[in-house]
């Protein structure tokens, strides 16, 4: 029976952190000048022609890219199939040794 007092007054404790942290940002915003407020007005933004072009030269160079990153996974893959069909692919246990480590390593670290 403690044990459900002590989580009533923790859950209690917790509405109350909550309440007092809303009506703190609430007189906050309220007392900011006018010209502070966030009145969820629309922002418009507007990029010189040079920034419009850099973008596109960014977007085009990533897709690219990825396009070559697909490609070149999609003809290893069906490579690595052929030899799996063949019996010729050879696992290398020191690769697949780094690999488990690393992700070992990775997650605890």
């Amino acid at each position: 029976m403690d044990n459900i007092r002590g989580l009533a007054t923790g859950n209690y404790e917790r509405q109350t952190y909550v309440q007092e942290t809303v009506d703190k940002k609430r007189d906050i915003r309220e007392n900011q000048p006018v010209e502070l407020r966030n009145d969820n007005s629309e922002v418009k933004v507007s990029l010189s022609s040079g920034s419009k072009e850099l973008q596109m030269a960014k977007n085009a160079a990533i897709s690219s890219f990825s396009d070559q990153n697909a490609t070149d996974r999609s003809e290893k893959v069906e490579r690595i199939k052929q030899e799996v069909d063949e019996g010729r692919y050879k696992v290398n246990p020191e690769n697949v040794a780094e690999k488990i480590v690393g992700l070992i390593v990775d997650e605890y670290v």
